[in-house]
């Protein structure tokens, strides 16, 4: 499901956390609502948009279906929004700017599908258990674990498509099988 909430905040120049200290609904509440469908928002939660942005509720819910109707994407600009986007396994979205390069890299480092298919038909399967071994071993002897794991994520769950020079769109893996 497109997150329609965070695309509609970051027109306003907003985040989640921004709206939840204007209105006093949790983040952990704007959380859940950013997964459903606007047409299943309750007007509680509607209001509490509706304060943090300075629009009725009903302008609210019209902006919200017209970005689940577009084409539009989440653009993530910074590394704090590119864990969370990881971390809560956005559908997709579109990486900008700085952190494109290092989506290169890792686009760089990763093997066909056939290479792969083809190294785990070779080591009857226990390749992958090696492999995850050693990456385990990498990310704590990183100097930056956290960064890492982050990489190795994006590695597992998600394709990426270059979109221009400074941007990228990931998609993930589970939505194309």
């Amino acid at each position: 499901m497109k997150n329609c909430l965070d695309i509609y905040l970051q027109h306003h120049a907003m985040t989640r956390y921004d709206v939840s200290k204007k209105s006093g609904v949790s983040e952990q509440t704007l959380s859940k609502a950013s997964k459903r469908n606007p047409n299943t928002l309750t007007a509680k939660t509607l209001i509490a948009i509706s304060k943090g942005t300075g629009e009725s509720p009903g302008e609210v819910l019209d902006a919200l279906l017209k970005i689940l109707e577009s084409d539009e994407l989440y653009i993530v600009t910074t590394l704090v929004e590119l864990r969370q986007k990881i971390n809560e396994q956005e559908d997709e979205f579109i990486v900008r700017g700085e952190y494109g390069e290092l989506l290169k890299e890792i686009e760089n480092s990763r093997l066909s599908e056939e290479s792969l298919l083809g190294f785990q038909l070779g080591s009857r399967g226990m390749g992958d258990l090696i492999v995850w071994g050693l990456n385990r071993v990498r990310q704590t002897l990183a100097d930056d674990p956290k960064m890492e794991k982050l990489k190795q994520d994006i590695l597992d769950l998600y394709q990426l498509k270059i979109m221009n020079g400074t941007e990228m769109k990931l998609r993930l893996k589970q939505l194309d099988y």
